[in-house]
């Protein structure tokens, strides 16, 4: 059933002025659903766990057709990037690895967080599990199952200032942070 589109969208932003929304396109998308996003001006999803069947993906960087959009690695309802790198078929991982210039699972999780930062969307969200390499085990949501889910817990000491530093001096690195005189020290 079509939903109410942008009548719910005014009423929402009546309500809750100073919230950004993001349109959660995924999945089968019409027309419709374009025009909607595109109406009501709000950013999509793209999601790089979706993009290595080829070249002409639209969850490839180079095909952001422009900035209003949102870039993740995977959602909360994907595998962690080493989870996936480890699941994905084979195809999969050698374009992931030929796309992204790196190979293996380490290589792999860490060229994905560049792409993801480098690349043109308005935002760019990852998943601390990422930053730490974690695997499947650190998966926070299967869809479809009911045991297990939203269990994962950042581990004790898994914040520490040697992260802490990768994160920022990418962050600095994209442009992604406010801006300093000298670039952040390794």
């Amino acid at each position: 059933m079509p939903g109410p589109g942008m009548a719910l969208l005014s009423v929402l932003r009546g309500w809750f002025p100073e919230v950004s929304y993001i349109a959660e396109d995924l999945g089968l998308l019409t027309p419709a659903v374009h025009a909607l996003r595109e109406a009501a001006q709000m950013p999509g999803m793209k999601v790089l766990e979706f993009a290595f069947d080829g070249p002409d993906n639209a969850y490839l960087p180079h095909n952001y057709a422009d900035a209003n959009c949102v870039c993740y690695i995977g959602t909360h309802d994907n595998d962690t990037a080493a989870g996936w790198y480890e699941h994905a078929a084979a195809g999969e991982r050698a374009f992931a690895e030929q796309y992204l210039g790196a190979a293996g699972g380490d290589g792999v999780c860490r060229a994905l967080l560049r792409a993801g930062m480098g690349s043109a969307a308005e935002l760019f969200i990852s998943q601390m599990q990422d930053w730490m390499g974690l695997g499947s085990s650190a998966r926070i949501n299967t869809p479809g199952t009911v045991g297990g889910n939203w269990t994962w817990r950042l581990p004790s000491g898994g914040l520490c200032d040697e992260l802490a530093g990768k994160i920022r001096r990418m962050t600095w690195t994209f442009g992604r942070c406010a801006e300093e005189e000298n670039p952040p020290a390794d």
